[in-house]
């Protein structure tokens, strides 16, 4: 498995958050619906990230990343955690929905290690293939996905997805393992018992 060289080329695009991808190396990815965080909590959220960014721009250090991540990304969590929002993940169909776009490609464009589905958001930890891009994978996610939810007329949030993602490259296998149990015991966290989808490669559980 590859990981994250700080000295070789990354690949770096921008919707609204910076993007990096640096081949085959695995992606930790964030992305959650629309109404997940009200105005209210996401407005400060979003004052303590650009005000870090504008202090540190990227390309980062270890310690840097680490910083950023106590500071912005580990509240953020705990607030998509809280279970704010309409939460249409909960339904095992609107789940059954992004499970299969998230499967429809594995092993061909990119190669899922684990993933769970929460109310509000999912977290993917993938290796993308030299043939996939970032973006695009997210995008077909993403796009399919919300079309087919409203076509089956199973939610009424529009847009359904909010329009960017957080993505994290993995810097070693410590690091790989770490993003690996965070996913797993994400659930545990929140204190669900029910209303969530954990897969891994090899095993998987059915939408609860």
């Amino acid at each position: 498995m590859d990981f994250l060289d700080e000295f070789d080329d990354i690949q770096k695009t921008k919707h609204r958050l910076p993007h990096w991808q640096q081949g085959r190396v695995p992606v930790f990815v964030t992305f959650r619906l629309s109404d997940s965080l009200p105005q209210q909590v996401l407005g400060p959220l979003l004052a303590v990230r650009d005000a870090f960014l504008s202090r540190h721009p990227k390309p980062w250090d270890e310690a840097t990343e680490r910083e950023f991540h106590q500071q912005y990304t580990a509240k953020l969590e705990t607030d998509l955690d809280a279970g704010q929002g309409c939460c249409a993940l909960r339904d095992s169909r609107v789940a059954t929905i992004v499970i299969e776009r998230l499967l429809h490609f594995d092993a061909q464009r990119y190669e899922l290690h684990r993933y769970v589905i929460m109310p509000n958001h999912v977290h993917v930890l993938f290796s993308p293939h030299e043939a996939g891009s970032l973006p695009e994978i997210i995008k077909g996610w993403k796009g399919v996905s919300s079309r087919l939810i409203h076509q089956a007329g199973l939610c009424g949030l529009n847009p359904f997805w909010q329009p960017d993602y957080f993505d994290r490259l993995i810097r070693g296998p410590e690091h790989f393992e770490k993003v690996m149990a965070y996913i797993r015991e994400n659930p545990v966290k929140a204190g669900l018992k029910e209303g969530f989808v954990l897969w891994e490669r090899g095993h998987s559980c059915p939408p609860q």
